[in-house]
């Protein structure tokens, strides 16, 4: 249907803002009479209420009024708990990070294709009693020291494999999510992370999730750029050998070297093995 003629688009916008808006003024001060000021809460919704003869300026300065300054946004919305960012960042963000990195050893048979890249590996944790303003050099030495003794001497091996487990201690700063094929292997790893810093290892902060999924070593393959190529194999299982660590601390542009592993191109090591 045509619009009919002499059709004022400002006219049409104002009377559909009008009444919605009213409607839920209304609704929203149900039971206070609409003319009448006799009350704080009387006058505040005759002022909330949109009139014909308004401007454009004061349909906006009702809708804000009533939006924002009574509340009614803030009372339609879903309550959100969450805590100040800057009490999320002193606490964890910026503490200094160990990473330890491992990967697959070369298999020519097996990794000279595109399709079966060599598997890598990240552990992580946050050194919570330190800051980039406390931490020293004698700290990171100390670290590597550590490392070098539990992880290179000789290179640490993770098995990797398909089922998750996490070790969750946020107040000693440890977040860790490892895939390995069973929960003594991901137990094993674990507490030799956690001896780094003579933490004891707790239970409670443990968890295996077990699944019955199935993932194909041969999942077949598919074209990329004009060419057949085999599909990438998820979660495929193999071993790990550590190869370095490093220590990354907010405010300093390179990570520190920590220990490294013969064929390892880092410069600058503290402890090369």
């Amino acid at each position: 249907m045509p619009l009919p003629d002499n059709f004022s688009e400002w006219e049409h916008l104002q009377d559909t803002v009008r009444l919605w808006h009213n409607k839920a003024v209304n609704q929203y001060f149900k039971n206070t009479e609409s003319d009448s000021i006799d009350t704080p809460k009387k006058s505040l919704k005759v002022a909330c209420l949109m009139k014909d003869s308004d401007t454009s300026t004061m349909t906006l300065m009702r809708m804000w009024l009533f939006e924002v300054t009574a509340g009614r946004l803030q009372s339609v919305q879903r309550p959100v708990y969450g805590i100040p960012w800057f009490n999320v960042q002193s606490e964890r963000t910026f503490k200094p990070q160990v990473k330890l990195y491992f990967l697959e050893p070369y298999n020519f048979e097996l990794h000279s294709n595109e399709s079966t890249p060599q598997l890598e590996g990240e552990i992580t944790f946050r050194l919570m009693h330190e800051s980039s303003e406390t931490i020293s050099r004698s700290d990171a030495e100390r670290l590597a020291r550590q490392i070098k003794n539990i992880f290179a001497t000789p290179p640490f091996v993770w098995h990797k494999g398909h089922f998750k487990c996490t070790y969750t201690d946020k107040e000693r700063g440890y977040e860790l999510k490892l895939l390995v094929p069973n929960k003594t292997e991901g137990e094993r790893i674990i507490r030799a992370v956690l001896e780094i810093q003579e933490h004891p290892f707790e239970r409670d902060f443990i968890q295996f999730i077990d699944n019955d999924r199935t993932y194909s070593t041969s999942p077949g393959t598919h074209r990329v750029y004009g060419r057949t190529v085999k599909k990438f194999v998820r979660r495929r299982s193999s071993q790990l050998n550590f190869r370095f660590a490093q220590l990354l601390v907010w405010g300093k542009q390179n990570p520190i070297n920590l220990v490294a592993t013969s064929g390892s191109r880092l410069r600058s090591v503290i402890e090369r093995v």
